[in-house]
């Protein structure tokens, strides 16, 4: 019985690092997700509102927000995330990058097209497209 459990326990020590590196990744990879429709409602509520739309990451790399009509008199913000609340030590990059889109939905041409993020030495990235598809790791 003793040689039993001491077998449990050499094969749980030698488990539980990977498991956390399991955690971490999809932890990444759920806040890419969040991410990811976020950049997607950015876009409907471009084509929506018949105007541009942009998602903008905070200077710190924790936060996003999306704005609607950013530069008209209709300014509006549809939405601030914090992502630290949810996946600490979790950080956007570029920091203070901005992706826009048209009233069509298409990506502005000198807006950011893709955004990595990155925890704990592990990271994954979105890129976006032209016409303003969301892909992963590209």
């Amino acid at each position: 019985m003793l040689i039993v459990l001491v077998i449990i326990g050499i094969a749980l020590a030698m488990i539980v690092p990977k498991l956390r590196g399991v955690v971490r990744v999809s932890s990444i990879q759920g806040a890419l997700n969040r991410v990811a429709n976020d950049i997607s409602y950015a876009r409907i509520r471009a084509i929506r509102t018949g105007s541009r739309a942009q998602l903008v990451v905070g200077s710190t790399g924790k936060t996003y927000t999306v704005v609607t009509d950013p530069s008209g008199t209709d300014r509006k913000v549809e939405k601030t995330v914090n992502l630290a609340l949810d996946y600490p030590d979790l950080v956007l990059s570029p920091t203070s990058a901005t992706i826009s889109f048209d009233s069509r939905g298409m990506l502005i041409s000198n807006s950011a097209s893709k955004v990595k993020a990155t925890r704990q030495g592990q990271s994954d990235s979105l890129t976006i497209s032209g016409v303003g598809r969301v892909y992963r790791g590209f």
